[in-house]
C-alpha cells in the first residue's frame, strides 16, 4: 500500500478527460507490451470506473471522467469458440492420461471430471466436500445396493469388487476462487464463498452419471479426502491451486491429442470443459431451462453464450428454406 502511494496520481489529476484517455488506452495493453484480451480490457474498465464513482461520492471530483471521454472498449466475444469443445471420447482419453501421469497428477482426475459430468466451475469443484456428495452403486455379486460407494467395505461374505456405478447427485454451496493472501479476511490464498450469482447460503443441486461417481469413490479409496471433507487439495493439503491442475492439463493435451490439436484451442483450458458439458447436453436435447440450473446461470445467458455450439437440425432447416425458395 505504501508503494502504491508513492507510486500513484493524485486523484484530482483524473479530473482531466486528456489524462483518463492515457488511463483507459494503457488498459489495453499487457506488461510485455501486446494486446490485451478483449475480456480483461472490460473488466479493468470496470473497475476504474467503479473507482472514480467512489471518489464522486467521497467529493473529491464532482463527476466520473469516464464519462466525459468517447472512448469505445474492444468487443468481447459474447458466444462460446466451437472449437474449444472436446467431444465425450477425447475427454475420456484426456482423463485417463491425467491418470497415466502418475499418483500426485491422479489426485485431479476427478477434478477434471467434476467440471465436464457435472458442468462445474473450477472454484466449485476445488470446494467439493465429502458431505455434498450421493455416490450410490450395486454390487453384482451380492446383489447389495449401496446409497454411499465410498463408505463400502470388503464383509465376510462379499469382497464387493464387482461394482455396477448408478446416477449420484452432488449439493453445490460454496466456492473457493483464489483471491491472494493481501486481499482475505483470513490471510489464505483462497477464500470460500457463496454460489455465483446466489444468496451466499443457496444452493445448487446437480445429477451426475455413474462415470464421475465412479471418479470420485476411486478418488476416495486412492487418494482420501482433507480434514475439512475437501476432495482436492494442493500438494501440502491446502487449497487446490489453478498452478498444479493447470500444469498437469497441459501435459495431458501434450500425451493426449494430436500435435495440431495441441496447437489448436481444443479444451486448451480445464474451464473448457465445462463448456463441452453444456454444449453435450443442449445437443442431447436437454430443455435450455434444465441445463441453465445446472450450470448455475439463466436461460438468456446460456443460449447466447453456447448457440453457436448446438449442432443438428441443418438438414431440416436447409430443406425449410429450399421450399421457400421454390
Amino acid at each position: 500500500m505504501a508503494w502504491l502511494e508513492t507510486a500513484s496520481l493524485p486523484v484530482v489529476e483524473l479530473d482531466s478527460p486528456a489524462m483518463v484517455r492515457r488511463v483507459l488506452d494503457s488498459l489495453c495493453v499487457r506488461l510485455d507490451g501486446k494486446p490485451a484480451a478483449a475480456s480483461t480490457v472490460q473488466r479493468k474498465r470496470a473497475t476504474f470506473y467503479n473507482a472514480l464513482g467512489y471518489a464522486v461520492e467521497l467529493e473529491l471530483i464532482d463527476s466520473n471522467p469516464v464519462d466525459r471521454v468517447q472512448w469505445t472498449a474492444p468487443e468481447v466475444a459474447q458466444s462460446i469458440d466451437r472449437r474449444v469443445v472436446a467431444n465425450p471420447a477425447q475427454v475420456a482419453t484426456l482423463l485417463e492420461a491425467v491418470k497415466s501421469l502418475g499418483n500426485r497428477a491422479d489426485k485431479v482426475t476427478a477434478f477434471f471430471g467434476c467440471l465436464y459430468y457435472a458442468g462445474m466451475r473450477p472454484s466449485e469443484a476445488a470446494d467439493l466436500r465429502r458431505e455434498d456428495c450421493d455416490l450410490p452403486g450395486h454390487c453384482l455379486d451380492c446383489g447389495t445396493d449401496f446409497d454411499d460407494l465410498a463408505e463400502v467395505k470388503p464383509s465376510a461374505s462379499c469382497d464387493h469388487e464387482k461394482i455396477e456405478y448408478r446416477w449420484g447427485r452432488l449439493v453445490l454451496a460454496g466456492t473457493a476462487p483464489r483471491a491472494g493472501s493481501h486481499w482475505t479476511d483470513d490471510g489464505e490464498s483462497h477464500e470460500r464463498r457463496g454460489l455465483k450469482h446466489r444468496a451466499r447460503q443457496e444452493t445448487r443441486t446437480v445429477t451426475i452419471p455413474p462415470r464421475l461417481v465412479e471418479l470420485l469413490a476411486a478418488h476416495v479409496d486412492n487418494h482420501g479426502v482433507g480434514p475439512d471433507g475437501r476432495f482436492f487439495r494442493g500438494l501440502h493439503g491446502g487449497p487446490l491451486s489453478e498452478s498444479v491442475y493447470d500444469r498437469w492439463w497441459k501435459l495431458a493435451r501434450e500425451k493426449a491429442l494430436t500435435e495440431s490439436q495441441v496447437s489448436s484451442p481444443l479444451v486448451r483450458r480445464p474451464y473448457d470443459l465445462r463448456h463441452a458439458a453444456a454444449s453435450l447436453w443442449l445437443n442431447a436435447g436437454v430443455p435450455p431451462t434444465e441445463v441453465a440450473r445446472r450450470l448455475g446461470h439463466g436461460v438468456a445467458v446460456l443460449l447466447r453464450v453456447y448457440a453457436n455450439c448446438i449442432d443438428g437440425g441443418d438438414d431440416t432447416m436447409n430443406d425449410k428454406i429450399g421450399d421457400a425458395l421454390g
